[in-house]
Order: structure tokens, then C-alpha cells, then sequence
């Protein structure tokens, strides 16, 4: 595929993302215009139907799935290669040791 091919191909998929995106804006334009008219509802009614949930759910297994995965991830940290691994990611890091 030559260069002007890719370049016409991504000019296409350009102007469809700007067609999408003004179609989204048109179709949730009245709903935009109720949540800025009542902010302060819909912030606190989403709280309190958060904290609803939250309350109906088990909380002795998301305990016990809670520790399960810090288990894993104690037992990943103490692995030799993670040891290895961090100070690979440290040193491509920006701001971090460059070896060469």
C-alpha cells in the first residue's frame, strides 16, 4: 500500500470519527443538558445507589478475595525475578538510570 493510500485511508477514518463524534453529541444532548441542570441530584442519588449496592453485597467473601490477591501479589513481589523485573522497569523510566 503506498503512502498516498494510507494517508486518503486515514483522512477517511478521520472524517468518520468527526461524524460519530457529532452524532453522539446530537443524540445525548438532552440528557447532557438534565445532568448539567441537576448536578448536585445526580451526584448524590449515584452516591446513595452506590453505597446501596455496596451495602447488599457479602462482605466476608470480598474479604476472603481480598486477601487472596494480596497473598498473590506478596508472593509475586518475593519471587527473585521481580527483583529483576523492577529494576528493569526502573531503569527505562524516565527520570530513571540509563545503562547505555
Amino acid at each position: 500500500m503506498s503512502l498516498l493510500a494510507r494517508r486518503r485511508e486515514a483522512e477517511q477514518a478521520e472524517r468518520r470519527l468527526l461524524l460519530a463524534q457529532a452524532g453522539w453529541l446530537e443524540r445525548t444532548q438532552a440528557l447532557r443538558r438534565r445532568f448539567d441542570a441537576h448536578r448536585g441530584a445526580c451526584v448524590l442519588g449515584g452516591g446513595f445507589a452506590s453505597g446501596f449496592v455496596a451495602g447488599l453485597l457479602p462482605l466476608r467473601g470480598i474479604a476472603r478475595l481480598g486477601g487472596v490477591a494480596v497473598g498473590v501479589v506478596t508472593t509475586a513481589l518475593r519471587a527473585p525475578l521481580a527483583a529483576m523485573l523492577v529494576e528493569s522497569l526502573r531503569r527505562r523510566t524516565p527520570g530513571g538510570e540509563d545503562p547505555g
